[in-house]
């Protein structure tokens, strides 16, 4: 017996989503090093632990200034009211100065760039982006029932251009495309398949529409 023919795939790889997903995780990898290096530029630590924790939230690295703002003052037992207000802008400005790129940071975290620590140091997986870019590129069908479906459908598809063939043979308008009509207390009643299906789709409805294209001279 012949073995039936499958016109379906198993699996459809989208080369436009695989591009695009690759793409977007190599751009956040290009920019990553300059985003460091603001923050190295202000003497703060790159490391694995303070990325971590400068976006662990969205106020994580604000929350991180306000920190070293009162450890600062609370190590003088008195500071003069300009010191303090000076020292408060300073921290101030140095927050305006980096939250964009710590922003861009935690954006990359969220869109989970596949980063890892190497000895502290922030390392992207380009393995990983390759796997993620695959995966997100990937669907996988079940073939089998997909064609068990269509046979079926096929059959309806048979069925209906078998029914046209009828119709145009003899002078009647499309019942799936178009409408039979007929009278009820002298008003014209219009009814297609759809309509015809919804009311129950019996034999004694179905001799009402078509009464009139089937009357006997």
């Amino acid at each position: 017996m012949k073995e039936k023919e499958m016109l379906f795939d198993e699996v459809i790889f989208d080369e436009k989503v695989y591009t695009d997903t690759r793409k977007k995780y190599e751009d956040m990898a290009e920019q990553l090093p300059d985003f460091l290096a603001s923050l190295a530029a202000e003497g703060l630590p790159t490391d694995w632990n303070y990325f971590q924790l400068i976006t662990d939230a969205d106020n994580s690295f604000k929350d991180w200034i306000d920190d070293q703002y009162m450890k600062r003052v609370s190590s003088f037992d008195f500071l003069p009211m300009d010191e303090r207000n000076r020292i408060i802008d300073q921290y101030d400005a140095l927050f305006d100065k980096l939250k964009d790129d710590v922003a861009q940071l935690r954006r990359m975290k969220r869109e989970r760039l596949p980063l890892f620590d190497a000895d502290g140091t922030i390392v992207v997986d380009f393995e990983k982006i390759e796997q993620m870019a695959r995966k997100a590129a990937t669907t996988k069908l079940n073939s089998t029932k997909i064609q068990a479906y269509w046979e079926q459908v096929n059959k309806v598809v048979d069925a209906m251009a078998e029914l046209r063939g009828f119709e145009e043979k003899n002078g009647l308008p499309s019942f799936v495309n178009e409408e039979l009509v007929f009278l009820k207390q002298g008003r014209p009643q219009r009814y297609n398949l759809s309509l015809f299906l919804k009311e129950g789709g019996e034999a004694d409805l179905f001799q009402k529409i078509t009464t009139p294209y089937f009357l006997k001279k």
